[in-house]
């Protein structure tokens, strides 16, 4: 027989009842299964939509602007139907710029595009498409090319165009890596949702470049608060123009096509925009970029910007004379009259190539710190951005003025360039090898220098290479030492800080640093190097013997490491010990002219000639005089 329920236990029940009904109801949406955590975190992914930064829209009729497109033969085998693509791309874009400035994009046609070459590098393609069609019936033409293999957020890896031209090349926006790393991101997220995900942020950056390459041709340049779409680096999470670019797109839509057409309606958009570009103060629109801006507004007031393409004045026969002899007044060292003697050709020839190119290169030998030089050579560059010497030429002034991670881009840049082109001289590779040197990047500079066997240059690179990871103990396996080649030039800089601190007996500055070093770089050989230098100076031998013989495990050819421990080992009477760490010293540095004496002096010390004779021959050998 069941017993009875008592009054207190069906209370309870029924409350429990009752909260259970509310939970099975939606209470219990507090305990959260894995997907809803990926959910939650995929919506923070998500791209911003696209918008305008308008007060009103535009007024008057809606214009359309015509737009020739050329695809690769790569874009097309990465995107099927690239032509409705590109439609739809244009689509999107008109929606966001409808409004505010009333103008949608049309394609007048679309077309394969057969070109030599392959697509690294996005000047290469924009030089192509520019001589291949002037564009000069419509307001737009598009280069199609393939997307790249590696993620990046840089504008000019992702599109390119020039200020005030009519043409931009675009990449495909398809990156296997960011669909794998969504996947592994989000492995409990649904198929179509991560899908979704990855679709909606590939459409919003292809919109996004578009618009921001469309503009860089009605003169808008980068502004430098990445929440906007002129930012040099794409963002998810841009969805509009700033106020101030969107008044400089709406002055240049103004007076075109005809500012491109007719050298009064030219004059008349460059002097608007001059004022526009004087009288508004805004922080994000100062630099370089601003200036490059005015100085076309002021050739355009002097009559003196093309309307269309144009290609270079040739040079008279008495200028082509002149330009040999600066050539010669180079050669002969003749640097400062070179310069007077070629001024008269940089202002007569603007678009020579030759001209201009000399013009940086004579400027960054004899005015290195002049504001006026990088401004002669970033201009040289905006006009001829294929032209090899003028890149290296403003890297070079970067690596005067220790702007290192501007040197470091634009060297890579060239790299890049140079890889795209089969047929680059061995010179411009080994000239690039130098400029890795410089700027300590020794991974990249053996790289460079081993693209041009047999020159002399680049030779001297590849013994550089060799005695600085000698002395710096890096291997050439960065992944034993940990220090990648993006990062080998910073950490050389700070080790070089370091040894002249220990030099002046900066002692305490010393260990704060070099622990701060070890933080960052634990498996680098010169940390326990510096460490062994550093326990020596304050008197702490065995410390220092430890540290040393860490630095040989990590890398047996550290020079510094065995003379330290040859140092210790003689000052210790251990003969037979300084006597290899020395010999070991003189074979890999043979110019460690300290590393011979303490040597020889221990050879004399053990009594042993027939090793003493033999060091003094080969002193002799490499040094033409005799070993004291």
């Amino acid at each position: 027989m069941a017993r009875p329920v008592s009054p207190r236990l069906k209370g309870a029940l029924c409350a429990l009842f009752t909260l259970l009904v509310l939970v099975l109801a939606g209470g219990g949406g507090c305990v959260k299964r894995p997907v809803d955590y990926e959910r939650e975190y995929a919506k923070t992914l998500a791209p911003k939509r696209l918008e305008n930064t308008s007060q009103a829209p535009a007024s008057g009729p809606r214009r359309t602007l015509r737009v020739r497109v050329y695809a690769d033969a790569d874009y097309r085998s990465q995107v099927l139907r690239w032509q409705p693509a590109i439609e739809a791309q244009l689509r999107r874009a008109s929606a966001v710029v409808e409004g505010p400035l009333g103008v949608v994009f049309e394609v007048d046609s679309a077309r394969n595009w057969d070109r030599a070459g392959s697509s690294q590098d996005l000047d290469v393609a924009l030089n192509q498409l520019e001589a291949l069609d002037p564009g000069e019936d419509v307001d737009l033409v598009i280069g199609l090319v393939s997307a790249l293999p590696i993620f990046t957020t840089s504008h000019h890896q992702l599109g390119m165009a020039r200020l005030f031209g009519r043409h931009c090349v675009l990449r495909g926006m398809d990156n296997p890596e960011e669909s794998k790393a969504l996947l592994s991101m989000f492995k409990h997220l649904p198929d179509a949702e991560r899908e979704a995900l990855y679709r909606e942020r590939k459409l919003h950056k292809e919109t996004s470049v578009l618009l921001h390459e469309w503009a860089h041709t009605l003169g808008v340049f980068h502004v430098q608060d990445s929440q906007w779409m002129m930012s040099p680096g794409y963002e998810p999470s841009q969805a509009a123009f700033a106020p101030q670019t969107q008044q400089h797109l709406v002055l240049s839509l103004r007076h075109l096509p005809q500012g491109r057409r007719d050298r009064e309606a030219q004059q008349t958009w460059a002097r608007e925009l001059k004022a526009l570009l004087t009288n508004t103060v805004w922080p994000d629109w100062e630099g370089p970029e601003k200036e490059s801006a005015l100085a076309w507004t002021e050739r355009a007031l002097a009559g003196r910007e093309p309307l269309g393409p144009e290609p270079a004045t040739p040079l008279l026969p008495a200028d082509r004379r002149r330009l040999d002899e600066v050539l010669a007044l180079d050669k002969q060292g003749r640097v400062e009259v070179a310069v007077q003697q070629l001024e008269p050709l940089v202002q007569r020839y603007p678009r020579d190539e030759q001209v201009q190119v000399m013009a940086c290169y004579l400027a960054v030998r004899t005015a290195p710190k002049l504001p006026a030089t990088r401004e002669r050579c970033e201009g040289a560059i905006t006009r001829f951005p294929h032209q090899v010497p003028l890149l290296m030429n403003l890297a070079a002034l970067h690596l005067q003025s220790e702007n290192h991670g501007e040197a470091q881009a634009l060297l890579l840049k060239i790299r890049q360039h140079l890889e795209s082109q089969p047929e680059s001289p061995a010179e411009q590779w080994a000239a690039l090898a130098g400029l890795f040197r410089n700027a300590a990047c020794v991974t990249w500079a053996e790289q460079a220098a081993a693209k041009a066997p047999g020159n002399a240059e680049a030779a001297q690179v590849l013994t550089w290479a060799t005695q600085t990871r000698r002395w710096k103990a890096l291997p050439v396996d960065t992944g034993r030492s940990g220090v990648s080649a993006d990062r080998e030039g910073g950490f050389i800089r700070a080790a070089k800080a370091l040894e002249t601190q220990l030099e002046q007996g900066a002692m305490g500055k010393v260990r704060t640093q070099l622990a701060a070093l070890s933080k960052e770089y634990p498996r680098a050989g010169l940390v326990q190097v510096l460490q062994c230098e550093l326990q020596l100076r304050s008197g702490q031998l065995g410390p220092a013997r430890t540290a040393c013989r860490k630095a040989l495990a990590a890398h047996e050819e550290s020079v510094h490491a065995h003379f330290l421990l040859g140092w210790m080992a003689a000052n210790t009477r251990a003969g037979q010990e300084a006597r290899t760490h020395l010999e070991r010293v003189v074979t890999l540095e043979p110019a460690h002219t300290d590393a011979w004496k303490m040597l020889a002096e221990q050879y004399r010390t053990a009594g042993k000639s027939n090793e003493l004779k033999d060091l003094q021959e080969r002193y002799r050998t490499q040094f033409a005089r005799e070993l004291r």
